[in-house]
């Protein structure tokens, strides 16, 4: 299934790449950089920790989202 993925992701490199002013090869490094397990493949959870690492500002709004969603959990089962 991963090997779906891939491909599937492979397609639209050249888009990504274009798109985010890099080159194909940049962009395989990264992706390369937070593929932890090897599979050649960015799982949600790679995927994630990598977007965190490039841009560290995510962090801080992810936080601020997960206490609002907290919130308005509590809220709720009042």
């Amino acid at each position: 299934m991963a090997s779906n993925h891939q491909s599937g992701f492979q397609d639209f490199l050249p888009v990504m790449a274009e798109k985010l002013g890099g080159e194909d090869d940049d962009l395989l490094s990264m992706l390369k950089e937070g593929d932890f397990d090897g599979d050649g493949a960015l799982d949600q959870m790679e995927f994630c920790v990598l977007m965190f690492r490039l841009s560290p500002d995510l962090m801080e709004e992810s936080q601020f989202l997960l206490q609002e969603a907290l919130d308005q959990e509590i809220i709720n089962h009042l």
